[in-house]
């Protein structure tokens, strides 16, 4: 029971991993936070420059007389500013990944005052402080959240002592508190709204993968109860049911296609007086033993099950009847070559009944000629193998 319970977590895990990488590019892209606010910050700076191409003629007609100053602060040192700004957090992502959430919130509002100073009649533009908000929901961090607020928020308030500490009247000073009350109003809300959104969008990922842990708990579980109901506890081999069931098809592609098929039916010698003297412990390490030297000598096609007790059988496709008895032949040499630290040093011998298929023979018949020659070889004196055809002709 320990031993399933382990392989079902060791499975659990592998099918998480493979879930995880079959979420659909959408909810890969969703956790991929970082480098969807990289892009958005693109973006934005894209935008920036294609609105200052796209009203370069307006622009140039209404300050045409104070045109140089408007040109240089922003024609040159904005979009070179932005370009300088997007270009050093980008390499400092790639440099300090630990810090990337901090770094982007900081470029995000530096890219918005950016902006801003650009144009600082555009009172709209204030709208860009709401940069850093909207792409830290992407960190899917709430304390992300609060963070790009009150760094929006202090940068406005920056904006608004700037413009106080320069306004000559005290008409000019109170619009100036009183667009900073509406954008502070603003900030506060986009990072409310951002909140909830993102603790909302959290809660819905969390229940899907809890759904996708318990369906894939599920799955694992259907498929090691397949394995249990179609292998034996004891040795790990496919049992009697399994065998029946290839049997069965491995003679229809016999027949189907007219190529070869063996049965070989494995017998451990003297296995009750091996159980009375040592233990059905040591009997039973000798099954695990003796099932390990079996499969380590097939081949590939090949397919060994327990079919019960100490009783083995080895179902051999394709290759001809000589090959078959050279192999088992070599199975049985090598396991009568181990000698048994539980056995006092003793070898565990094996005896093997081999018959070929006929066309148009059953399963049952075909085993049964088998097992006469296992019967044959375990009356002649065990530890020898007897096929049917060797049989018959002598």
């Amino acid at each position: 029971m320990r031993g399933v319970q382990q392989d079902l977590g060791r499975a659990c895990r592998r099918w998480t991993l493979v879930m995880a990488v079959a979420l659909p590019d959408d909810v890969r892209e969703f956790r991929n936070g970082a480098q969807r606010a990289v892009q958005i910050h693109r973006l934005f700076v894209a935008l920036f420059l294609a609105g200052d191409l796209l009203f370069l003629p307006g622009e140039w007609w209404l300050h045409r007389v104070h045109l140089l100053p408007l040109a240089l602060r922003a024609w040159v040192f904005a979009p070179l500013a932005m370009v300088c700004i997007q270009g050093a957090v980008e390499w400092a992502l790639r440099k300090y990944p630990v810090s990337r959430e901090n770094m982007l919130i900081a470029s995000g509002t530096l890219l918005a005052l950016v902006a801003i100073a650009a144009y600082p009649g555009a009172d709209s533009l204030r709208a860009a402080l709401l940069l850093p908000v909207v792409t830290s929901i992407l960190h899917l961090r709430v304390e992300k959240v609060w963070l790009a607020g009150a760094a929006a928020f202090a940068a406005e308030l920056t904006l608004t002592l700037l413009q106080v500490s320069s306004s000559g009247n005290a008409k000019a000073i109170l619009a100036s508190l009183s667009q900073w009350a509406i954008w502070s109003l603003v900030l506060l809300w986009a990072a409310s709204a951002s909140h909830i959104v993102l603790r909302f969008g959290l809660r819905i990922w969390d229940e899907l993968r809890v759904q996708t842990r318990a369906q894939t708990e599920l799955w694992v579980r259907q498929i090691l109860s397949e394995k249990e109901a179609k292998t034996d506890a004891l040795t790990g081999l496919y049992n009697r049911k399994s065998f029946d069931e290839y049997l069965s098809f491995a003679l229809q592609i016999s027949d189907g296609t007219n190529t070869p098929l063996h049965l070989a039916v494995i017998d451990i010698d003297n296995f009750k007086q091996i159980n009375d003297h040592y233990g059905h412990l040591v009997g039973d390490e000798i099954l695990r033993r003796t099932a390990h030297a079996i499969q380590q000598h097939l081949a590939a096609g090949d397919f060994l099950a327990r079919y019960g007790g100490e009783e083995f059988a080895v179902i051999i496709p394709e290759i001809t009847h000589e090959q078959a008895v050279q192999n088992m032949e070599k199975i049985r040499e090598y396991i009568a070559n181990v000698h048994h630290v539980e056995l006092d040093g003793n070898r565990a011998t094996v005896s093997i009944g081999l018959s070929t298929h006929r066309p148009g023979e059953t399963g049952d018949e075909l085993f049964e000629r088998a097992d006469q020659c296992l019967y044959r070889a375990k009356q002649t004196g065990k530890n020898k193998i007897v096929a049917w055809e060797s049989a018959v002709s002598g």
